[in-house]
């Protein structure tokens, strides 16, 4: 049998459909994480989140963080006591979603707060908080490279 241009058409078309068919095989088993399930009711109020930005851009003071066996968050003494201060403090994971965390803000005297941070993998971390005091709110956010 000899190899004609008919035979070259008929496996060209053929291998092209294996790729098509592979392509959609893999692009199918993707899994996707989206940064927030309810991401448009959120959009809906980003000007609120806008004003508490503004807000803490205004503090002379910013959380700092620091890493020792938790990541430690220093938020800014702006309330009398720290017990006046509340919020929560979302750990975002944005290569996988299992890995998000969340806490309330519960500061001790020195205002201070620590973050355990143990057993996660190293790699990206998206900090965030949602605060207030004082009858105002605060948003910060940070990225964050966890190096353990």
């Amino acid at each position: 049998m000899k190899f004609n241009w008919g035979h070259g058409l008929t496996i060209f078309i053929a291998l092209g459909i294996i790729s098509i068919l592979t392509l959609v095989f893999i692009t199918t088993r993707e899994r996707i994480d989206l940064v927030t399930e309810d991401y448009y009711p959120k959009e809906l109020k980003y000007e609120d989140q806008i004003t508490k930005i503004k807000n803490y851009q205004l503090l002379e003071e910013k959380i700092t963080l620091e890493e020792a066996d938790v990541l430690w968050m220093h938020f800014p003494p702006i309330a009398r006591v720290s017990a006046d201060i509340s919020g929560t403090i979302h750990i975002y994971r944005p290569s996988d979603k299992d890995k998000d965390m969340t806490f309330p803000v519960s500061l001790n005297a020195d205002f201070k707060q620590a973050i355990p941070m143990k057993g996660l993998p190293h790699g990206k971390y998206e900090i965030s908080v949602d605060w207030q005091a004082n009858d105002r709110t605060y948003f910060f956010k940070q990225t964050y490279f966890l190096s353990n």
